[in-house]
């Protein structure tokens, strides 16, 4: 219990200021390879052209540039939650076009 006082509930130990995962980074990477895809083929038909995919984009850039305070768990809940609202938001946009 005494643990917990003193970390919170959501403490990882290691090294929380750098994303040392190669499987995080890869996916971080095909994300936004795939949003800047989508963006692309969006844009280039003009019935279709909307900006949301930035969205997704943004999402997907924000944990590999952005460090914060040093804390890597917050750009990455910050940048998952652009991810979810870009994608919803752009599915209706590409729906209702």
């Amino acid at each position: 219990m005494d643990e917990i006082l003193k970390h919170g509930v959501f403490w990882i130990n290691g090294n929380l200021t750098a994303i040392n995962s190669t499987l995080l980074i890869s996916l971080l990477a095909v994300g936004t390879i795939l949003s800047l895809l989508i963006f692309y083929l969006a844009w280039h038909n003009l019935a279709t052209r909307t900006w949301t995919p930035i969205m997704c984009l943004a999402g997907f850039l924000i944990p590999l540039i952005v460090h914060g305070d040093g804390n890597i768990l917050k750009s990455l809940i910050i940048g998952y939650i652009f991810i979810i609202a870009g994608a919803s938001f752009s599915v209706q946009a590409l729906r209702f076009s």
